[in-house]
């Protein structure tokens, strides 16, 4: 029971990470620190894809996997 909330959360706060990236243009990345877009594009879309994904996947089986 806790489980799903806590998967509906975190997922909650990684998607709205990824909406930040795209709304601000930028991402952090290792060693380096918060860099645009424009400076490290392949970071930059992994980052947003990666994020928007597990925030969605861990919402909606926060949802789903209810034992």
């Amino acid at each position: 029971m806790i489980r799903n909330y806590l998967y509906t959360v975190i997922g909650a706060l990684c998607f709205a990470y990824g909406v930040f990236c795209i709304v601000k243009g930028g991402s952090h990345v290792k060693n380096v620190g918060w860099r645009t877009k424009e400076e490290y594009p392949k970071s930059f879309y992994f980052n947003v894809i990666f994020m928007i994904l597990l925030g969605v996947s861990m919402f909606v089986s926060g949802f789903i996997l209810k034992r």
